[in-house]
């Protein structure tokens, strides 16, 4: 695959108008466009950005502080985000909105299960040397990952892949106190539910509050669940 910002460099400096101009007009190629308008978007600009780092414009953050990652996952667009991502440093798939949110969080809160394969394929890089998948556990402003994104609003590919890919996240809690299983239970997702039950999570690991609190207060829910609590499984009916 051939890069899609290949652009030269003097040694002036860039301008940022310029670096603005260039990725808000990016930005709105990448809501509305295919991959061959995209690159051919790319094409047209480079008589615009001939000056210009093209990390600049890629680290470029626009309305709510996006970087075209988040455009490209928000918009659907996988084979644009593909490209991006080719061309992206290690920290861009890092880069957080105004929210918190990363590329992850946006593809998780979208149920956008293609976009988490691609990034999952990066992330698998560490970062700073750290341990890898380190992005899957990073949260935003409300304390949630990837994963209670993706518990929260429901989307069980999106929670299947990135327990495969990690299973440390799962254990995590939010600002509210809450891990992912405790909020498949105020969801009342029994599907998500199973599928994180189905990866026997250490109960001594899990942070915040209980999960079993989490049945016990809905007794509607509560009904044939079998929560792994140390080497004992406790019904609730």
């Amino acid at each position: 695959m051939t890069h899609a910002f290949e652009f030269g460099r003097t040694a002036e400096g860039p301008d940022s108008a310029e670096i603005k101009k260039a990725a808000q007009t990016l930005v709105e190629v990448i809501k509305g466009a295919k991959v061959e308008e995209f690159i051919s978007a790319i094409e047209w600009l480079k008589w615009l950005v001939e000056r210009i780092d093209r990390s600049s414009i890629l680290n470029f953050r626009g309305q709510s502080g996006c970087s075209l990652l988040h455009v490209a996952v928000a918009s659907s667009k996988d084979d644009i985000l593909q490209l991006l991502l080719f061309d992206a440093d290690d920290q861009l798939i890092a880069t957080q909105n105004d929210w918190g949110d990363t590329p992850f969080h946006t593809a998780a809160k979208t149920g956008n299960s293609k976009a988490v394969e691609i990034l999952i394929r990066r992330a698998r890089k560490p970062l700073n040397d750290k341990r890898e998948n380190q992005i899957l556990t990073m949260k935003n402003k409300h304390g949630n990952t990837a994963l209670h994104e993706a518990v929260l609003n429901r989307h069980v590919n999106v929670v299947s892949l990135l327990l495969k890919e990690d299973l440390e996240p799962v254990y995590l809690e939010n600002e509210a106190k809450k891990s992912p299983l405790y909020l498949a239970l105020d969801t009342g997702n029994s599907e998500i539910l199973e599928i994180l039950l189905s990866y026997s999570p250490e109960p001594s690991k899990i942070k915040g509050l209980p999960p079993v609190h989490g049945a016990l207060v809905r007794p509607d829910y509560g009904k044939n669940l079998n929560l792994y609590v140390g080497n004992i499984y406790v019904c609730v009916n």
